[in-house]
């Protein structure tokens, strides 16, 4: 039995090994998909400019940084496995049924204690809900960051104007493509130092526009139709990628069935990290509380928190010192 048992494998949950292994408690961080969270699955060649002593670190190398250190500290890491169940028993330990995706092999993994660091839950790229995207296949169409080796020499659009979709046309404009921006809004809505990057590369985008249909020629990817709100009729901007970078929708309906309080798509906790669930901690996007600041460093600093929590929960000291660190 562990004595922490951390499900996400992004920042906030390394962290949080990290720390666990600094109170050299037992811990094991499970990812339903690859340990390194949204870091790998979601932005891979992504530039990170807010993580402290780095003006410039690309978000997957940053992972393999935290993977790193998380395990040469001693925490075990378990990918590809999803949490079905979470069962907390008469003694106030743990019961979790899991699943492996690739090799569909179920087992239940017991642990003191649980830390729920699932960044923004089990979600989906948000998709334009028109006729033949489903159909194109990823060298046409991406919902993630565009990669540069993707869009290279590429005429692409890029559906979004937050920051997703900003990086997104930057990368895209790097890597030698000819860039459209489609913004749904009468404004772009990214940070200023991506807007001021947009600009400084003078990428075309159109304001107050929405997606109409693909335009494909012999199955293939050719143009987008689009309509700007206040013109009569729509235009058709050449495209042999299109990237969408339009938000996710999430789901946590698998927190909600193991007990778990939920407001909205955000779990609610104290300062300590604690949930409605006595042993239960969560930290990351997925958490909410009084002064919640959404930020890769925000996240890490949480995962400390819940790390410290479980410490008091399993090993119950007289009293909590920084000195109970180990070097």
């Amino acid at each position: 039995m562990h004595e922490v048992l951390i499900i996400g494998g992004g920042p906030a949950g390394l962290t949080a090994g990290m720390y666990c292994r600094m109170r050299k408690m037992s811990v094991l961080i499970v990812d339903a998909g690859r340990i390194g969270g949204q870091l790998v699955s979601l932005y891979g060649d992504k530039p990170v400019h807010d993580w402290p002593g780095y003006h410039h670190v690309i978000a997957s190398e940053l992972a393999d940084t935290l993977i790193e250190h998380a395990r040469e500290l001693g925490a075990e890491t378990l990918d590809q496995t999803k949490v079905l169940d979470l069962l907390r028993r008469d003694d106030g330990t743990f019961a979790l049924h899991t699943l492996h995706a690739v090799t569909r092999e179920s087992r239940t993994i017991e642990a003191q204690s649980v830390i729920i660091a699932i960044g923004g839950g089990a979600f989906e790229p948000r998709k334009l809900k028109v006729a033949g995207e489903d159909a194109l296949e990823e060298d046409q169409l991406t919902y993630r960051l565009a990669e540069k080796t993707k869009v290279a020499g590429k005429t692409v659009v890029v559906i979004g104007g937050g920051d997703s979709g900003l990086e997104s046309a930057q990368a895209a404009v790097q890597a030698g493509a000819s860039v459209t921006i489609v913004q749904v809004l009468e404004r772009l809505t990214g940070m200023e130092t991506n807007i001021d990057e947009v600009d400084i590369l003078k990428i075309p985008r159109m304001l107050n526009t929405r997606v109409k249909e693909l335009v494909l020629e012999q199955g293939r990817l050719a143009g987008v139709l689009v309509q700007t709100k206040g013109v009569e009729a729509p235009v058709t901007v050449p495209c042999d990628y299109l990237v969408v970078n339009i938000g996710a929708s999430v789901n946590l309906d698998a927190v909600k069935r193991w007990g778990i309080a939920v407001e909205g798509n955000v779990i609610p906790v104290d300062n300590h990290m604690k949930t409605n669930i006595d042993g239960v901690f969560a930290c990351g996007d997925i958490v909410t509380y009084e002064g919640k600041y959404k930020l890769l460093l925000t996240a890490s600093k949480e995962g400390a928190v819940a790390a410290n929590s479980a410490y008091v929960y399993v090993r119950k000291p007289s009293r909590v010192t920084m000195g109970d660190l180990y070097t």
